[in-house]
C-alpha cells in the first residue's frame, strides 16, 4: 500500500510576485561613479609588497653571512655571540616577514614591525649587535611611519 501524494487543486496554488533584485553595484577600477580617486588600501598593498622584496634581500644577505658565502662582509664564526644571534634572528625573521608582507597578511605587518623595531633598538641601545648604521635606523623609522600612515588611511577609506 503506497500513499498517493495529496493533489492540490489549481485554485489553491499561491504565486507571490516580487520586484526583481537590483543589480549589484560594481566597485573597483570599473566604476564610472566619478573621477578616479586614490585608493589607500591598494597603496598599502603595494607598499607591503615593495617592502617584501626589500626584506627578502635583507634576509638573503643575512643568510650569506651565516653560510659564509662572502667572508669580506663578515665571518660568522668570528662575530661576537650577540651579533651571531642577531644575524641568525634576522636571517629567519626577515624572510618570514617578507612572505607575510607579500601576502598582505596582518601577521606579516606585525612581524615586519618587530624586525624593523629590533633593528632600530639594537642600533640605538648600542648592544654591539647592530646590522645597520644611522642611515638604516632613519630609513626603518621612516618606513614604519609610512606603514602606520597608510594603514590609518586605508582603515578610514573602508568606513
Amino acid at each position: 500500500m503506497t500513499k498517493q501524494p495529496k493533489q492540490v487543486a489549481p485554485s489553491e496554488i499561491r504565486v507571490i510576485e516580487r520586484a526583481p533584485i537590483p543589480a549589484m553595484r560594481m566597485v573597483g577600477a570599473t566604476t564610472t561613479d566619478g573621477p578616479a580617486t586614490l585608493r589607500w588600501t591598494l597603496m598599502l598593498v603595494w607598499f607591503m609588497r615593495t617592502m617584501a622584496v626589500v626584506w627578502i634581500a635583507k634576509g638573503l644577505f643575512a643568510w650569506t653571512i651565516v653560510l659564509g658565502i662572502n667572508h669580506a662582509v663578515a665571518d660568522f664564526l668570528g662575530l661576537p655571540v650577540v651579533m651571531q644571534a642577531m644575524v641568525g634572528f634576522f636571517a629567519v625573521a626577515n624572510l618570514m616577514a617578507a612572505v607575510g608582507l607579500w601576502l598582505a597578511a596582518p601577521w606579516g605587518g606585525v612581524l615586519w614591525l618587530i624586525c624593523a623595531a629590533t633593528e632600530i633598538m639594537s642600533a640605538t641601545l648600542g648592544a654591539g649587535a647592530s646590522m645597520t648604521g644611522a642611515l638604516g635606523v632613519i630609513l626603518d623609522g621612516a618606513l614604519i611611519a609610512v606603514y602606520f600612515a597608510l594603514s590609518w588611511l586605508a582603515a578610514n577609506e573602508r568606513v
